[in-house]
């Protein structure tokens, strides 16, 4: 039977960057995915601490990104503009692509162990020291999932997942427009709708609109018009195109809880899925290989796989984890499902920022 240190699961962003690091750190490990499936192009906001953890990491910088340095705020009519003195020269986050963040991540990688064809019935057998993988008879210390897909096969226990369906539906595309945005990004909450504006050049920009429901699938069609009315309706933006093709998905939420006693991470997707309003879905993520990297790089840890190791990310992510998607998600029963009460409760506080420097920059650094 072979065997492997650390098996990962898994073809996307996470699963890239996390199988970057265990080679950065010499650790043996085998990559089991999925056949790829060609990707849309997507826009993430990335925090600037990663960008400077990747640097210091890899001695190499991830250059391609549209610096975001303000952010405005809209609630129905009302206006929270986010751009104190104190922020306004450097950037809050910075706009990346999928495409280029796939790249960097899969850079000097080696292929994928083997691709799992996508009806196959898979085995994994956890006992107190190992890990097999009965379908290929490898053994592991630990398994390291970043595949939603693959988590129905890794004994999981129904009081160890956390999940809720929204009953609404989100969609992305992106756009140029003849308005220069200036380094500036834009959420509108009206009419129990939630519609970011993500620009990765002064003049073309993505959207994530959420809070989208049966009914609203005429925003879907091919030519973009419906959609661009919309932004018109909502944006002082001139003169829209549509760039791309227009993406929608269901918005669920959903999170692990780990178990010490089985040799198993979930992180990523895998792991955690979070609503899209506050666009920090993929930064969890990147956050889940930070606290690895770390983990690993103590090396007195010769074992991955151990009930404390496990314990110890767990607990080291289950604060930002809890944070995060419970936020987004009490946000989401606000903003959507009780919108004319949120936006009455909204005005005051708002008015009350604007004339509040401490306040503004309390919110920047929450944002």
């Amino acid at each position: 039977m072979d065997q492997t240190n650390i098996l990962v699961l898994g073809n996307n962003l996470i699963s890239n960057l996390l199988r970057k690091i265990l080679r950065k750190n010499k650790i043996d490990h085998l990559n089991f995915a999925y056949p790829v499936q060609e990707a849309e192009r997507r826009f993430f906001a990335i925090k600037p601490m990663f960008l400077k953890w990747y640097s210091d990491s890899f001695s190499e910088d991830l250059d391609n990104h549209y610096p975001i340095k303000h952010i405005q705020i809209f609630v129905e009519n009302e206006k929270l503009n986010l751009n104190d003195s104190l922020t306004k020269p450097f950037p809050l986050f910075n706009i990346m692509a999928s495409d280029y963040l796939f790249s960097c991540f899969s850079k000097d990688l080696d292929n994928t162990n083997k691709v799992i064809n996508s009806d196959e019935e898979l085995e994994f057998v956890f006992d107190n020291n190992e890990v097999i993988f009965k379908n290929y008879q490898i053994s592991s210390k630990l398994i390291i999932n970043t595949d939603f897909r693959f988590n129905k096969f890794l004994n999981l226990k129904s009081e160890r997942e956390e999940k809720k369906e929204y009953d609404e539906f989100a969609v992305t595309a992106s756009f140029k427009t003849d308005t220069n945005l200036e380094n500036r990004a834009e959420q509108y909450f009206r009419e129990a709708k939630i519609l970011a504006i993500l620009p990765y050049a002064d003049h073309e920009f993505s959207i994530v609109l959420s809070g989208l429901k049966k009914g609203d699938e005429k925003l879907l069609n091919d030519s973009g018009e419906k959609l661009i009315n919309f932004i018109n309706k909502h944006t002082n933006l001139r003169s829209v195109k549509l760039s791309s093709k227009i993406n929608h998905f269901p918005l669920s939420f959903y999170k692990i809880k780990h178990d010490p006693k089985l040799r198993s991470l979930y992180i990523g997707d895998a792991g955690h899925r979070v609503h899209p309003l506050a666009g920090l879905g993929l930064n969890l993520g990147l956050g889940d290989i930070q606290m690895i990297d770390s983990l690993i790089s103590d090396k007195r840890i010769i074992d991955p796989g151990q009930e404390n190791f496990i314990k110890k990310y767990a607990i080291s992510r289950s604060i930002d984890e809890s944070i995060v998607m419970h936020l987004t998600d009490h946000l989401d029963e606000a903003l959507v499902n009780n919108s004319e009460v949120f936006s009455a409760l909204f005005k005051y506080p708002i008015k009350i920022a604007e004339n509040s420097e401490l306040l503004k920059k309390a919110l920047v650094r929450m944002v």
